[in-house]
């Protein structure tokens, strides 16, 4: 028995030293175990954490907006609703990190995420924003995240450099609220935009079809590329 437990012990012993050596002699080592890990995650996401691809064709999309604002700019009440997730702020990671753990999309695990503040920026948003504030013309990020995380989000807004106290926010207030009832209350300058007024919306940008009304011409709707998730 007690060879036995000699022998146990030996043999963790030389495995401990094995992997330090592996640590501080061969590095490479688990490099490549990390690298073959993250090429395990599904096409979708890989394609918008890694390619240049993903990257390109947002910032075509915001180089392309930022031509048509400056055309249509004209006056002071005039407004571009923005959608926010996949539009503005990048949620890959959230996707990576539930793809690891063997989850999809769940509230529960959305409402943590939100509250984490830890969203990243989609290429060309940053840019297009500041544009479009230069220009004096009215934000207003319209998403279908909940209104309780109204503050998560602004403060996730501000640590990417891109928050400003006169953009406006009309996040849902519950399951009955949808998109096109807050884009009518823009529309209209009621309820919630009452304090606001009313304003002419000349673009929509979106990452989603249920982000644009389906009476408004094409024109006035960019799309940013998604496949990660959404309603096909």
């Amino acid at each position: 028995m007690y060879t036995y437990r000699k022998n146990i012990i030996s043999t963790l012993f030389i495995s401990v030293i094995l992997i330090l050596f592996l640590i501080f002699f061969n590095p490479s080592f688990f490099q490549n175990s990390v690298e073959q890990k993250v090429e395990k995650l599904p096409n979708d996401i890989r394609w918008v954490v890694e390619s240049n691809e993903y990257k390109a064709l947002c910032e075509k999309v915001y180089a392309e907006l930022a031509l048509k604002t400056k055309k249509l700019h004209s006056n002071d009440r005039q407004a571009i609703i923005m959608d926010l997730d996949e539009t503005v702020l990048d949620n890959s990671k959230y996707q990576v990190e539930n793809f690891y753990k063997g989850e999809t999309f769940n509230m529960s695990s959305w409402a943590v995420w939100v509250n984490r503040e830890e969203a990243g920026l989609v290429p060309g948003a940053k840019e297009y924003i500041s544009l479009v504030r230069d220009l004096g013309i009215q934000l207003i990020f319209l998403s279908n995240r909940m209104d309780e995380r109204l503050e998560s989000t602004k403060n996730n807004m501000k640590k990417l450099g891109i928050y400003d106290e006169k953009d406006i926010y009309l996040l849902r207030l519950d399951k009955k609220d949808k998109k096109h009832i807050r884009r009518q209350e823009v529309y209209e300058g009621i309820n919630r935009m009452a304090k606001h007024g009313s304003f002419d919306v000349i673009l929509y940008v979106g990452d989603a079809m249920g982000d644009f009304p389906k009476n408004v011409t094409s024109d006035k709707t960019y799309i940013l590329p998604n496949p990660m998730y959404g309603k096909w």
